[in-house]
């Protein structure tokens, strides 16, 4: 009978263990060495050939850093040539800092054929291929590696996908520590492990959302980058453009309840990050648990950042229940546990010459949205004034 009973329980505990989320059990070492393996070995199949890195989006130190670091294991793997290239602006200084301070080579492109002829595609950061690349469509996808979830299974001869590590970086330095140790006498070494410390810490907004595979990849670059360059790095300062982003979301602000959101107006595409630097100086305020922050962006898209301390929001999820899909079937905003965005194109609307009209036009649509995902009914539409400038310039 006891035996029964111990049998039992054992097979409860079981049970129980394997409904448990998969973040909350680390990655065994060997299939961490079977990860790194599978992903050189994918890298070999481009020996000689040229492989595109490509970044999604606008880039940020996560993405960058791990673009670099898939340069270079790719160059000790034979690889003939390595382009990280991009599609949207580096819209942010700290960005723009970390590429000329680490020298980071990247290559602005519209079509694949603006690198030359490419050979194999790899996506960092990522799990497909943006939307505005053209040419990419007939080239081999060799490697994704991501900390994103995705909405459809990822296509690739090599696919490492993790939601249990708070930046893409962590993988690479997984990697690295498998395939190529890094060391603190070797200067492309320190530059690459600088850029991955930089990114580790952004992408879990200074470690506040690490977890512990974070801090052991931390743990392993803190004795090879160079601390001084980090510190370069990690000033946070507010550029003017910014602040008046966020002066213009502070009086635009509409709280309900323990949510908030806040038109901008109109924001030009060098200066899109300013529309989360805002969301994330509003979700500071006390009584709030969930901010979303839009505007319209070189009058082309409605975007926006969603920020959260919410356990019951999860960003990608939200978001796409709030603006739904396009065409292809794929949402217009995703995100990870307490941050997300969503870029929606306002197609030929933007060629309005009313700026005030087409700013009321798309405010009315974005809170409604909003309103609805809220669970309320939306009110109908106002004539709203263009933003441009901070409310306090147009008063005085």
């Amino acid at each position: 009978m006891f035996t029964r009973d111990r049998d039992f329980a054992f097979a409860r505990f079981q049970e129980r263990a394997m409904n448990e989320p998969v973040r909350r059990l680390p990655l065994p070492h060997q299939d961490r060495v079977d990860r790194a393996r599978g992903f050189a070995e994918a890298l070999t199949q481009a020996k000689g050939k040229h492989l595109l890195i490509a970044l999604r989006g606008h880039p940020d130190p996560d993405g960058i850093a791990s673009a670099l670091a898939q340069a270079h294991i790719a160059q000790r793997l034979g690889v003939g040539k390595t382009t990280i290239g991009y599609c949207h602006e580096l819209s942010h200084r700290e960005n723009r800092a970390l590429v000329k301070l680490l020298n980071v080579e990247l290559k602005k492109m519209k079509t694949v054929s603006d690198v030359d002829k490419v050979d194999f595609i790899g996506l960092v950061d990522a799990h497909d291929v943006d939307p505005e690349l053209s040419g990419a469509d007939n080239i081999e996808t060799l490697t994704i590696v991501d900390h994103h979830r995705a909405h459809a299974p990822p296509r690739a001869r090599f696919v490492d996908m993790r939601n249990d590590v708070g930046a893409t970086a962590t993988i690479f330095v997984e990697y690295l520590s498998e395939l190529f140790p890094m060391s603190p006498d070797q200067d492309d070494d320190r530059r690459v492990a600088t850029a991955l410390m930089h990114g580790l810490a952004t992408d879990t907004d200074d470690f506040t959302l690490a977890r512990a595979t974070d801090f052991r990849a931390a743990a392993q670059l803190a004795d090879v980058c160079d601390r001084d360059l980090l510190q370069d790095l990690s000033r946070r300062l507010i550029a003017p453009s910014a602040m008046d982003v966020i002066a213009r979301a502070l009086a635009a602000l509409v709280v309900r309840r323990n949510f908030a959101m806040a038109g901008v107006g109109f924001v030009a595409e060098s200066e899109r990050d300013t529309i989360a630097q805002a969301a994330d100086f509003l979700i500071r305020r006390e009584d709030i648990d969930t901010v979303v922050v839009y505007g319209i962006v070189n009058d082309r898209f409605i975007e926006g950042s969603l920020r959260t301390h919410s356990p019951s929001v999860d960003p990608a999820v939200w978001l796409e229940q709030a603006f739904g899909h396009d065409e292809r079937g794929r949402a217009y905003g995703g995100g990870r546990r307490d941050k997300g965005g969503f870029k929606i194109p306002i197609g030929f609307l933007g060629r309005a010459t009313d700026r005030a009209q087409l700013w009321s036009l798309v405010e009315h649509a974005a809170r409604q949205a909003l309103l609805k995902q809220l669970g309320e009914e939306p009110s109908p539409p106002v004539i709203a004034p263009v933003l441009t400038k901070p409310s306090v310039e147009k008063e005085s």
